[in-house]
């Protein structure tokens, strides 16, 4: 990990152009950025490991972080894919409790890590921050319902299904086509399937005629069919090893 000696008035100007800093006012960002650090990480360098310490809220800048609870099988099951303008650690800097998952970079990646106690300090004293971190909090829960939901599943196929309708971009017609939003390998941990059942259930798919995939490119022809497979699922999975 390397910190970059940049201003904290270009700091700020970074913040402005973020996804999460959206509608902040001026004056709190100037605040949060005394103190912010950029850093960069390469591809695979860990950040945090589970069980330590936060030592920043982080809002990733370019690049791509990977949130996972390591598996005493050597797997991981992956949290979030953190991107350009998401964040992470708020949970843990309010509660101050230790970090619940390792922190690595899918990516050679750039962050803002802002102090945790100019930013506890913020939380308490402004609504507007208080309001915009407990429904991003709540987004993240009703997401991780969701992915607990799929999860549970009795089969990989089911899993597959449940993971792609959630992938359906709002009010498409009954075809539709999106790209998958993550490497196969980071879906598979996601959803507690290998990355072989995973790529294994997306070629039977496609050879049932559910979908059609080219690469990283899926395309589904028929909705209903799609929801009557996440429903039933056939009950039995693809041929092969989870």
């Amino acid at each position: 990990m390397n910190f970059m000696p940049i201003p904290c008035t270009q700091i700020q100007e970074t913040m402005t152009r973020m996804r999460y800093f959206e509608g902040w006012d001026k004056d709190l960002l100037v605040r949060l950025a005394v103190g912010s650090k950029q850093i960069s990480l390469g591809k695979k360098e860990k950040l945090v490991a589970k069980g330590d310490r936060l030592e920043a809220l982080y809002v990733v800048i370019s690049g791509q972080i990977r949130l996972f609870i390591p598996l005493s099988n050597g797997a991981e099951r992956v949290i979030s894919l953190a991107e350009r303008g998401d964040a992470f650690g708020e949970p843990c800097l309010i509660e101050e409790e230790p970090c619940p998952y390792d922190v690595v970079a899918g990516k050679d990646s750039h962050l803002i890590a802002i102090d945790p106690q100019i930013y506890r300090r913020e939380l308490r004293q402004s609504p507007f921050m208080t309001e915009h971190t407990l429904n991003l909090m709540s987004r993240r829960m009703l997401q991780t319902m969701r992915d607990i939901e799929i999860c549970a599943q009795p089969s990989s196929l089911q899993r597959v299904a449940h993971y792609l309708i959630q992938l359906r971009p709002v009010d498409e017609a009954q075809e539709f086509e999106f790209r998958l939003p993550a490497l196969k390998r980071d879906i598979a941990a996601k959803l507690g399937l290998s990355q072989e059942t995973f790529s294994r259930v997306l070629a039977f798919m496609a050879k049932q005629c559910f979908i059609r995939v080219s690469g990283s490119q899926v395309r589904v022809d028929d909705w209903s069919r799609m929801l009557s497979l996440a429903a039933a699922g056939c009950q039995t999975e693809v041929p092969g090893k989870n």
